[in-house]
């Protein structure tokens, strides 16, 4: 039986070589398994129901396969924009978020729905890219001037100077 305590005279490397590279791999490992838990969690695609939209960025939908207890009524933030919120800022701001709520209203009957790259946001909310009729709605509401790109990590604007008046007739 061999005696793994002392050292075989083939070996070209002593102990204490090999202790480093277990070392070096061990911390490979580690770096790799960090890296891998830094990405978001995708959790696929899923076509869903449209029920209604609280403002142009957030919208309820109900997750036909789903149990009703996680998808019934489950409210998703569309992921990449941000748009003039229903609650706070002044009245101008108020009357921009009310317009763009109607249009993401009106667009989400024009075809089926379909969330996609789902994820969690920061605040545990489910975040996904939102396809209606195969038109991603959160391209079509910056290209609509109802949102801006937003990372999440940027201060909000004073959406009145993006959008302008919405008294002024458009």
């Amino acid at each position: 039986m061999r005696k793994w305590t002392r050292i075989h005279p083939k070996h070209k490397f002593p102990w204490g070589a090999t202790f480093i590279v277990a070392i070096l791999i061990t911390i490979l490992f580690v770096v790799c398994v960090a890296y891998a838990a830094s990405k978001p969690k995708m959790y696929g695609d899923v076509k869903v129901t449209y029920v209604r939209n609280y403002d142009a960025d957030t919208i309820t939908v109900n997750v036909p396969d789903w149990p009703d207890i996680i998808g019934k009524e489950i409210s998703v933030r569309i992921n990449g924009i941000d748009a003039p919120e229903m609650r706070g800022g002044n009245e101008q701001t108020k009357q921009l978020a009310d317009r763009a709520k109607r249009f993401v209203g009106m667009f989400m009957k024009f075809g089926d729905v379909e969330l996609k790259n789902i994820q969690r946001g920061k605040y545990f909310r489910i975040v996904a890219d939102v396809e209606v009729g195969g038109f991603d709605l959160g391209s079509l509401l910056v290209a609509t001037g109802y949102a801006r790109v937003y990372d999440g990590k940027t201060s909000r604007p004073d959406w009145t100077l993006i959008l302008g008046d919405p008294n002024d007739g458009n």
